[in-house]
């Protein structure tokens, strides 16, 4: 089976059309996803589909980068209330995102080194967001040592390997795809394979033949299929590989629904 380890089903727009997305994941094998959150809000709602749907759904709970002026005493109280639930697996999405710059960048540091206290705190992998801040991000996370993921790799293969070895996992998903991300196929190409987690990032960022149009976790399998071309891996060994990789990182995944 495949595991979608970062998605937005709590996103608008994928809402209204949960039943359908879940019923296409299933038939293409992804048969858990983990939704997560970005904000308060989504993060609650996060929670509340993993509720609806056990052992198929699990939530990540976090404030992005984007949003991290929102950061304070009381969300991190709510969080530690939610994070008591079997359901959450992680904290995320977290981190810094130098490109768009819509949370002044020492408040996107103060959240996201906060909320890294906060999973070590309460024994939980992380979910790391990055862009065009992947030295600073790096450095960041050398000086907090958590077990995670690097969400949507973008980074070059040299980054992939300094990743790996602060014990982090790549997360790759539709960009593997993209004719001008050669650096992202290098990188999956490189690692070591306990390196190596599936995601889509839906409704963001559909793989080619689908890119433009809406993503969801469905597509996980084409991600798959894109992996074990570049591993010289047949579809079965990329599934095997990927998902113990994600019960590793996610033990929360493995529990009895």
């Amino acid at each position: 089976m495949f595991i979608d380890t970062h998605c937005h089903l709590n996103h608008e727009r994928l809402r209204d059309d949960l039943q359908g997305c879940l019923e296409r994941a299933l038939a293409a094998d992804v048969r858990k996803m983990i939704v997560v959150g970005y904000d308060g809000p989504s993060s609650e709602e996060a929670l509340r589909l993993s509720l609806a749907h056990p052992g198929i759904l699990y939530a990540a709970i976090g404030i992005h980068p984007h949003d991290a002026t929102t950061w304070n005493d009381a969300i991190a109280a709510r969080f530690r209330e939610l994070a008591r639930m079997d359901a959450v697996v992680a904290i995320g999405e977290i981190g810094l995102d130098f490109y768009r710059d819509l949370s002044p960048r020492e408040q996107q540091y103060r959240a996201f080194e906060e909320q890294l206290r906060l999973a070590k705190e309460l024994d939980l992998p992380v979910i790391i967001h990055c862009r065009e801040a992947y030295e600073e991000t790096l450095s960041v996370l050398a000086a907090h040592p958590l077990p995670g993921v690097m969400h949507c790799w973008g980074g070059t293969p040299e980054q992939a390997q300094r990743a790996a070895s602060l014990g982090l996992v790549l997360g790759f998903g539709g960009t593997l795809t993209f004719p001008s991300a050669q650096n992202v196929r290098d990188s999956a190409a490189c690692i070591a394979p306990e390196h190596l987690l599936l995601e889509t990032d839906a409704p963001y960022l559909a793989p080619a033949p689908y890119r433009g149009r809406r993503n969801e976790p469905a597509f996980t399998r084409i991600v798959a299929e894109k992996l074990a071309g570049l591993r010289f891996l047949d579809l079965d060994q990329v599934a095997s590989i990927t998902t113990q990789n994600a019960y590793r990182l996610f033990p929360k995944l493995a529990l009895p629904p």
